[in-house]
């Protein structure tokens, strides 16, 4: 059974490798717009998705087989250890640093996972629980939020269990869903406008053939955990980006709509949202038609629009999208994997840390005899 160093080692590996996820993301997309693939969008959605779940899955996959191979006494992955290959380095005199420095830099995992902490640990834990919590209570209020919005609309069809609400406290279509139904919330004043609302429905659904809104009712309940990292909330704004581009390409694909009514909706849309803007307002777990939530950086959601909008005029058709998502997907989970065995904790002492830890010791000693000479009284 794990214990909690291992579920902290777990956690510290999801947000080392979400990190090098990021960075291995943007390499292929910019490797894609090269190869004139720039526009496939949902090849690139299937991917990121399968990319974040081998994120979250690889630490205890390479924990498991850990395990299996210490009781087979097989050391499986020492020789490919990122420590170990840092020291090497050192060793070879590629970098320079104080011994006793890059020990503690090296060492830093272990002693938060073994609990040691000191002064300047015990502010950053502090500083996370507060952040976690605030996270929290903001998704919960989020709940609540979106919970009212439900509570004051009302039913206007079920289709299966797709159920259809009109209400008139949203200027923005979205779609969300309970345990047992998917729901689509539409603005009552949309009803007078038959194309906007065809369109806006035919845009929900899609979301939820896509399982959008069950990704992005997971990203929320994740945010408290990840909150700190720069990198999730990258990941997540390039997912949202790319869930939309696709969704769009999708809806014109699929319907038939005219791309110059699509983007005309869209800019309603939005028009008519800001009418109702508040600065601060809570993100409830929906996948809406427009990004219009208020930021200090509000100028994100008018570049989403952009893009979208380039796109649809642009018009390019994607053609085999398990085809291209699968080549994506070979060499980044792979990569991901390979990541996830490199950053583990080394096992027994290996040579170079052996030769590291000669030269601290030799380090101390010479401080030790200085400060002896220096101690010995003079006749």
């Amino acid at each position: 059974m794990a214990s909690l160093r291992d579920l902290i080692d777990a956690y510290l590996d999801v947000n080392i490798l979400l990190a090098f996820a990021c960075v291995l993301w943007i390499i292929a997309r910019m490797a894609l717009r090269l190869a004139g693939l720039g526009h496939a969008y949902t090849a690139q959605l299937r991917a990121i998705r399968a990319v974040f779940l081998a994120i979250v899955i690889a630490p205890f996959a390479v924990w498991v087989v850990t395990q299996a191979t210490d009781r087979a006494d097989v050391a499986l992955f020492d020789r490919v250890n990122l420590t170990d290959f840092v020291v090497s380095q050192y060793l070879q005199g590629n970098f320079q640093m104080r011994p006793e420095r890059l020990e503690t830099i090296l060492g830093a995992r272990r002693t938060l996972a073994a609990g040691e902490f000191g002064g300047l640990v015990t502010l950053v834990l502090a500083l996370f629980a507060a952040g976690f919590a605030l996270f929290f209570f903001r998704l919960a209020a989020s709940m609540l939020k979106l919970r009212r919005v439900l509570d004051d609309s009302f039913v206007w069809r079920r289709i299966g269990r797709v159920e259809l609400r009109l209400a008139d406290t949203t200027t923005v279509p979205f779609s969300t869903r309970s345990l047992r139904r998917r729901i689509i919330v539409l603005p009552s004043a949309m009803l007078a406008e038959p194309d906007d609302l065809r369109i806006a429905l035919g845009h929900e659904l899609q979301h939820l053939r896509q399982h959008d809104v069950d990704w992005e009712i997971g990203m929320e309940v994740l945010k408290p955990f990840f909150f700190w990292n720069p990198a999730f909330h990258i990941w997540r704004r390039m997912g949202e980006e790319l869930r939309e581009l696709s969704c769009d390409r999708q809806v014109i694909e699929r319907r038939g709509y005219d791309v110059a009514a699509y983007c005309q909706c869209l800019l309603r849309v939005c028009h008519n949202s800001l009418k109702r803007r508040r600065l601060f307002a809570l993100q409830a777990p929906v996948v809406a038609l427009v990004q219009t939530e208020s930021r200090l950086f509000g100028h994100r959601s008018a570049q989403v629009l952009r893009h979208r909008m380039v796109s649809l005029i642009d018009g390019k058709a994607e053609r085999h999208p398990g085809v291209v998502a699968a080549l994506l997907l070979g060499p980044l989970v792979a990569l991901t994997f390979l990541a996830a065995v490199a950053i583990q904790r080394p096992g027994d002492w290996s040579q170079d840390r052996l030769m590291l830890s000669t030269i601290i010791n030799l380090e101390r000693l010479a401080v030790m005899n200085a400060n002896s000479t220096l101690k010995q009284p003079s006749y």
